[in-house]
């Protein structure tokens, strides 16, 4: 199915110059997978906690979805296709758009085989028969049928609480209606699939297991719960995982299997003692420490922890070469007869690996508590929790009444909310009750970095150390304090010691304020950072500073060392469609350098790029010497096969970033853009050292020369310096009598006024370091303030 946009209409914003330092979050926040997002004010980088609102699981919204079959004996060929997993053709109407021959057949172990009446549950292929068609975003859909659920609430709402700090499906509810029939109320469950992968990690392109015996291998599962054969136990030969697990999919690895035998066969073998060196090369024990402690507190008993051979996924990642294990199948957590689970529950069966193993290492141990404590006290909060109950309960009262297909009754419904309400006060109180959960931790306040010239969350240049320093108190004292540093965005951490001894940028000695430095790095690095505290009682408890860590970290980026240069970007074009053609004969993006000075410069070996973390994306080639006034240009369009003035990267038409850098990856310029339009240029005005403006075209030319300057400069708002430190000037090309504004990122406003002159000069001493937006008419100028 062809789906056409229609584009949304823009305001011009006039372009501007600005720093490589504060366009980091900006160019890097594109990358992100959707599940990750900075906080407001950019100092922390959170994996998870982002509930969709819009789009195909939007929590606040249910979606009438008609399934129609052409076949009359539909249930038949479902009930026959079951087993094979073989889809039945039908098409699909949502929002009143048609999606024409997808595939349904019926999925399910017990809500299949226990369920006698026709509520089953329903997979949806959207791309059965067209490869590329989706329903807002997705391919495949999961419309569960509750059952063994009166509530029709555990899945969604456990997804909805376990996500902020775990890998977990999104869900909401929707309506089903097959051939015009009311089929009533299903929670709509996302698939674990590759789109699932894309949203929670760099690439969806790793090994991803299903642990459960694959279609096609024989009926059941054989033995008991906890027996081991899918729980990540060791096997000698390969092929013994093959009817253990499936895999649901491998692009990017050359041999899955044998990957799934290494990290379990470290998992079983290595000795305790070494384990802390070897297994997080294999596994990300942060994540899986997470993991159990969701499934724990929840009492999940479709899970790892409780079945110890189905019901789970782990997915290898190919950036990290670690293993993560994924939660799968909800339907039947917070049973009234698990609110007493043991904090440890299973972790001394041998049958069940990642929980003996991981668990019997002190260091994990404690920090598998402090997770525990902080699911306890945000995800099993009583009075958060009864509301979010109360809402999904409102939202579906009516539909479940109405269902005419519903497994249980609606007196079964209503009465089984007060269940859950009763069972997240009574496993909250039991888990507290535990005596290792109910060892007190230490309290961690004021964690932040400072960068050499002492700024807290200043810009921090490449070369030089970064000084770190929290509060940290408990009431036996501080054992040992410890930052857990990463370069990149995936990867293991690597600890270094904190004090507080005066000597490490931590004010004090003994003023429980602890230090310490991130070594220097390169230009260009992102890095990820966080502290923990373990108190000086007899079980060494710890806490953590963001507590969501490694999942939630503090975080910056490394800028180049900004030098002056005489060489600057002077004129770029992203949308050239008939005002030049390169060597080919083709209109492709282009980017012109000019030499202001009086001296020819060789800038050979320089860089250009359009990705703050990869600085040294396309080198200049050998020889390339730019005259003293003259120029330089450059086809951006990704065809190195034309020359060597051909660079590996293309300019967006939409918004880019661009970045000029010596040979030493030193800053020399940089430029950032919005909305482009078709033919016209960004050129410097005056040449070479004026504010980008659009205009007509002036390629390997001066840019004042252009007939197009006076008109785009009467439109065009200038301010100077830029970036500013004590102050800036405003340049108005005239008064249009509307409010001259400025805010900060957040929207905050800091100066505003009716400018009664074309000239106004702003103080902008006392304004913190940062990025702001500056608004006249239809103008917005971004200003740095770099006091």
């Amino acid at each position: 199915m062809q789906k056409s946009h229609i584009p949304k209409p823009f305001l011009r914003i006039s372009s501007y110059f600005i720093t490589c330092i504060c366009l980091i979050s900006t160019a890097f926040a594109q990358n992100l997978p959707k599940a990750w997002h900075f906080s407001p004010d950019a100092h922390r980088l959170i994996a998870g906690n982002k509930i969709a609102t819009s789009g195909l699981y939007d929590s606040t919204q249910i979606r009438n979805l008609y399934l129609s079959f052409s076949q009359t004996n539909y249930t038949t060929l479902l009930t026959s296709g079951y087993t094979s997993h073989t889809d039945v053709l039908a098409n699909l109407m949502v929002d009143s758009v048609l999606y024409d021959s997808i595939g349904v057949r019926y999925k399910g172990a017990t809500s299949y085989s226990q369920v006698s009446g026709p509520k089953k549950s329903f997979n949806l292929s959207l791309d059965f028969v067209h490869t590329n068609q989706d329903l807002i975003g997705y391919r495949t859909l999961n419309l569960n049928n509750a059952f063994l659920d009166r509530s029709f609430l555990r899945e969604v709402f456990y997804l909805h609480q376990i996500q902020k700090h775990i890998p977990a499906s999104k869900a909401n509810f929707v309506h089903l209606y097959i051939n015009n029939a009311d089929w009533g109320l299903y929670p709509n469950i996302q698939q674990l699939n590759k789109d699932f992968l894309r949203e929670w990690y760099m690439s969806n392109n790793g090994a991803n297991f299903r642990a459960d015996k694959p279609p096609g291998t024989g009926g059941g599962m054989g033995g008991g719960w906890g027996d081991g054969t899918a729980a990540l136990n060791y096997f000698a030969d390969t092929t013994t995982y093959l009817n253990k697990y499936t895999l649901k999919s491998s692009d990017a690895v050359a041999h899955p299997w044998v990957a799934l035998q290494t990290l379990t066969n470290k998992l079983n073998t290595t000795p305790a003692a070494q384990l802390p060196a070897i297994l997080p090369t294999y596994l990300d024990i942060d994540r899986s420490l997470w993991f159990l402690a969701s499934e724990i507190a929840f009492s999940d008993d479709d899970s790892y922890i409780f079945k110890g051979k189905m019901d789970y996924y782990c997915y290898y990642e190919p950036e990290t070469g670690r293993f993560t294990p994924q939660e799968y199948d909800g339907n039947t957590v917070m049973a009234s007869n698990a609110t007493t689970w043991s904090a440890f529950y299973n972790a001394t069966n041998a049958n069940y690996p990642l929980l003996t193993k991981v668990l019997a290492v002190p260091a994990w141990r404690q920090r598998y508590l402090a997770h525990l404590r902080t699911i306890i006290s945000e995800e099993l909060d009583v009075a958060s929790t009864n509301a979010i109950l109360d809402n999904y309960k409102t939202q579906i009262d009516a539909l479940v009444q109405a269902d005419p297909k519903k497994i249980y009754t609606y007196a079964q419904f209503l009465s089984e909310i007060p269940v859950l309400k009763t069972y997240i006060n009574s496993r909250r109180n039991s888990l507290l009750a535990n005596a290792e959960v109910a060892q007190t931790a230490p309290n961690i306040t004021n964690a932040k970095y400072a960068n050499q010239a002492d700024q807290d969350w200043g810009s921090v240049t490449a070369g030089q150390p970064t000084h770190v320093q929290a509060q940290m108190t408990h009431a036996s004292g501080i054992f040992a304090a410890t930052l857990y540093y990463a370069t990149g965005l995936v990867g293991n951490f690597a600890p270094l010691p904190m004090f507080d001894d005066g000597l490490h940028n931590d004010l004090l000695a003994n003023d429980g304020v602890f230090g310490a430095d991130i070594p220097a790095q390169t230009a260009g690095k992102r890095i990820r950072f966080y502290v923990e505290a373990t108190a000086n009682n007899a079980s060494k408890s710890v806490a953590y500073m963001p507590v969501g860590a490694e999942h939630d970290v503090f975080t910056y980026s490394v800028s180049p060392i900004a030098l002056s240069s005489d060489v600057v970007i002077n004129e770029i074009m992203p949308s050239n469609a008939t005002t030049v053609a390169d060597n080919a004969g083709e209109y492709d993006d282009w980017i012109e350098l000019f030499n202001k000075s009086a001296q020819n410069i060789d800038v050979s070996g320089w860089y250009m790029t359009d990705n703050i973390y990869h600085l040294d994306k396309w080198k200049i080639p050998a020889g390339t010497i730019l005259p003293a006034n003259g120029y330089a240009s450059f086809w951006a369009d990704e065809d190195s096969v034309q020359g060597v003035f051909h660079t590996n990267f293309k300019l967006s038409a939409a918004s880019e970033n661009l970045w000029l850098l010596d040979a030493n990856l030193n800053l020399m310029d940089s430029l950032s853009y919005q909305q482009q339009t078709t033919d016209l240029s960004m050129a410097r005005i005056p040449n070479g050292t004026g504010a980008f403006v659009q205009h007509a075209a002036s390629y390997n030319a001066n840019n004042n020369a252009s007939a197009t300057q006076e008109l785009e400069l009467a439109n065009i708002v200038s301010v100077y310096p830029n970036p500013a430190k004590n102050s800036v000037n405003v340049l108005l090309p005239q008064l249009n009598g509307g409010q001259l504004r400025i805010t900060n990122a957040l929207g905050t406003v800091f100066y505003s006024a009716k400018p009664t002159s074309n000239h106004c000069l702003i103080q902008t001493y006392n304004w913190a370091a940062g990025v702001y937006v500056l608004r006249y008419g239809l103008n917005a100028v971004k200003i740095v303030v770099e006091n």
